[in-house]
């Protein structure tokens, strides 16, 4: 490609000589020399086609129009001054219009070759810089809105199904756009609330592309009813598929439990956390006894309960906040992280925060904060009022019925019922009634499984210890029965205002007296034993027969 050089020169040719000398060995060496006797006709040069090169050989020197050239080309336009002579004034101007490059006469040919030449490699290596940075800008841009959009996908996931409910408080210092911590709340058709913390290995977008579906996951199995030792199992063997050997999850996973008035946690590599009575300021540690999730196929999950009231709240931190660092590398550490939290006076957030802030001194962070605090709000339960997201399924009342049974094996390895009631739910349309069929289901089940297959006494359960003790004993037996059947059947009609439907449970224990059990029951105000009142409000006919192994429940809903 020709190099085009503008040639400022002055008006006069005749008295010239050298300039028209050296247009014309410029001319030999190749160059497309194009003249000009004064700034406009300069300037239209430049506007008009391309200009690689202006050299400046007029004595009436335009330094101040200079600006206008530069930004008439379309890239950077090198300038080679030629002057009478190169003293302080001259170098000033030279200076004041960004010359590239100043020769006095008489003008050496090979030393303004040699100029041209440094020049012109400027002006490409400036048209690479551009072309870079105009590529990079366009990265950038659609980085940046394709960031956006990731963020609004990942905030919709994470919070559409986020129960909102004072029992739980939530603080999130991402470093990032992208979180590699996350919280979810969600409460399951008992009105057992669910809490997962969870910090995935690394920060911003690496770090939390699997939160989406662990999401979706936790919410969903909690809206099914399962336990989070299922969810855990699952999260973990989701978590397994999904990521790459060097990320994982640390994570914990807590159950509420209001009517007994108990904790579950699962707690998967996170730090301590600390279970903190807010009347008299003692507290317990509750340590990680599982390991992080997504790094092995499988695992079993060891969880740990604890007794709680009304008056303790849990407090649930990630590392960030115990490895913040201040300017001399000091970690906040777990001394100051709890004895933040025993002297708060609101039980909140903030005297933590505030020393954290203090400790850190504006120091660069290297990880995400994140704290929740669920407050063991087992008498008031403010989350019950909560409603579940209603789905617009609906199908006219339908005629059908279904019958499956479960051995010892089967009842050792799984609780069948989230999926069951999630069957029928799908199958009838019935998910503005989930929370009713759930309890409904779920009691005639564990009463089966509990008083009917495992012969467990129920008068054990007459208090949050007993609550413990009971779940120890049911988990011992469950390994060690030989034999136990549960069979479940289902049968759906229509009716004028809208459908009923009949379950039938029957199991392979020796049964209660249930009339004498009734009696017993409408005096009854301890822990155990409000799980066939409950039935008997929620259902239209509630029969036990036979020797009180088989119980048979209504069902009625209106469309």
């Amino acid at each position: 490609m020709q190099i085009a050089i503008v040639f400022f020169r002055d008006a006069d040719a005749d008295a010239d000589a050298e300039a028209d000398n050296l247009q014309s060995l410029l001319t030999g060496q190749g160059y497309a020399c194009r003249p000009a006797t004064s700034v406009e006709a300069a300037l239209a040069l430049v506007e008009s086609g391309p200009a690689d090169l202006l050299l400046v050989s007029c004595r009436d020197w335009p330094w101040r129009r200079m600006v206008e050239l530069r930004e008439a080309a379309d890239s950077y336009l090198p300038i080679i001054r030629i002057s009478e002579s190169i003293d302080d004034a001259v170098l000033q101007q030279c200076a004041a219009a960004d010359v590239d490059t100043v020769l006095f006469r008489p003008v050496n040919f090979g030393l303004l070759l040699f100029k041209i030449r440094s020049a012109l490699r400027l002006r490409e290596l400036y048209r690479r810089e551009r072309e870079q940075k105009n590529q990079l800008l366009g990265y950038w841009q659609t980085a940046d809105l394709e960031h956006e959009v990731a963020a609004k996908l990942f905030n919709s996931v994470l919070k559409a199904d986020f129960l909102e409910t004072e029992a739980v408080a939530v603080s999130m210092s991402p470093m990032a756009l992208f979180n590699g911590d996350l919280v979810l709340v969600a409460k399951t058709p008992e009105d057992h609330l669910h809490l997962l913390l969870g910090d995935f290995t690394g920060h911003g977008l690496a770090a939390s592309i699997a939160a989406a579906p662990l999401a979706d996951m936790f919410y969903g199995m909690t809206r099914k009813g399962f336990d989070i030792e299922e969810i855990v199992a699952e999260i973990n063997a989701k978590l397994y598929r999904m990521l790459p050997p060097n990320r994982f999850l640390a994570a914990t996973l807590v159950a509420l439990y209001p009517e007994e008035s108990t904790l579950k946690t699962i707690a998967c590599g996170l730090p301590d956390h600390y279970l903190v009575n807010r009347v008299d300021r003692s507290y317990r540690t509750i340590s990680s006894t599982n390991i992080p999730l997504g790094i092995q196929a499988a695992i079993q999950p060891n969880p740990q309960r604890h007794r709680v009231g009304e008056h303790e709240s849990l407090y649930l931190l990630t590392d960030g906040v115990f490895e913040a660092e201040n300017a001399r590398g000091e970690l906040f550490g777990a001394d100051r992280v709890l004895q933040a939290i025993l002297q708060s006076p609101g039980g909140d957030f903030d005297l933590l925060q505030s020393r954290l802030a203090e400790h850190t001194g504006g120091a660069v962070r290297k990880d995400d904060n994140t704290m929740a605090i669920l407050h063991c709000a087992v008498d008031s339960v403010p989350w019950s009022c909560s409603r579940d997201r209603a789905s617009g399924h609906k199908l006219a009342a339908m005629t059908w019925k279904q019958m499956m049974e479960f051995d010892i094996d089967s009842l050792r390895c799984t609780n069948p019922v989230p999926v069951i009631v999630n069957t029928l739910l799908e199958m009838q349309g019935l998910q503005g009634h989930r929370q009713a069929i759930f309890l409904i289901v779920n009691e005639l089940f564990a009463n089966a499984l509990d008083h009917g297959v495992l012969q467990l006494d129920s008068a054990g359960k007459d208090s949050p210890e007993g609550f413990l003790r009971f779940y120890d004993l049911k988990q011992q037996r469950l390994q060690t029965q030989a034999h136990g059947r549960i069979r479940l059947f289902f049968a759906h009609y229509p009716t004028e205002a809208g459908g009923r439907l009949i379950v039938k449970v029957a199991d392979s224990g020796r049964g209660f007296d249930w009339r004498r059990r009734r009696a017993e029951l409408q005096h009854n105000s301890g822990y155990s034993g409000r799980g066939i009142p409950l039935l008997e409000k929620l259902c239209t006919r509630l029969e036990y027969r036979g020797c009180g192994n088989r119980v048979t429940a209504v069902f009625d809903w209106q469309a």
